[in-house]
């Protein structure tokens, strides 16, 4: 009797947790290409579980009709700043600030001003709060963190890297 009701509860195991990942979220590798809309190109995107928010790309950061240390004071405000993917592609975003991110990391921490943008599969974008991050020496451009993920992915390490 012992062993039939191990294989019965390995057997509901197995069913529940393939069928609930498959019915409600979609599986996606460590690295992933993701569209962001305002950019109007796709990113080879790091998948970050460890990172609360997504981040992305920004140098030459300008906020229109204010200066850029006045973190606090320029919430609502509309940031101009540049961006670029792996490809050497780059854009110009205009977003509204959202807020200000105290960012805590290895290397100590900062404040980050955080926008409003469009990032997804192509076709299936969907509006997330991102940070603003100068990236430029870094491999991935855009950090896919917790926030675009919740609810909509599970994370698979072992799938094979999108190009």
């Amino acid at each position: 009797m012992r062993g039939w009701k191990a294989a019965l509860a390995a057997c509901l195991m197995l069913g529940l947790s393939g069928n609930a990942v498959s019915a409600e979220k979609s599986v996606i590798g460590p690295v992933a290409r993701l569209n962001v809309t305002e950019a109007q190109m796709s990113f080879l995107a790091r998948i970050d579980t460890g990172a609360s928010k997504t981040s992305i790309h920004a140098e030459n950061m300008a906020v229109v009709g204010g200066k850029i240390e006045d973190w606090d004071d320029n919430i609502g405000k509309t940031i101009r700043f540049d961006t670029g993917n792996e490809a050497g592609e780059t854009a110009t975003i205009e977003a509204e600030i959202a807020e200000v991110s105290h960012i805590r990391n290895s290397q100590g921490s900062e404040d980050r001003y955080v926008v409003w943008l469009n990032v997804g599969e192509q076709g299936k974008e969907r509006r997330v709060l991102v940070t603003l991050k100068e990236r430029g020496p870094m491999t991935y451009k855009l950090l896919i963190g917790r926030n675009w993920l919740e609810g909509h992915y599970t994370v698979d390490v072992e799938l094979p890297e999108d190009k």
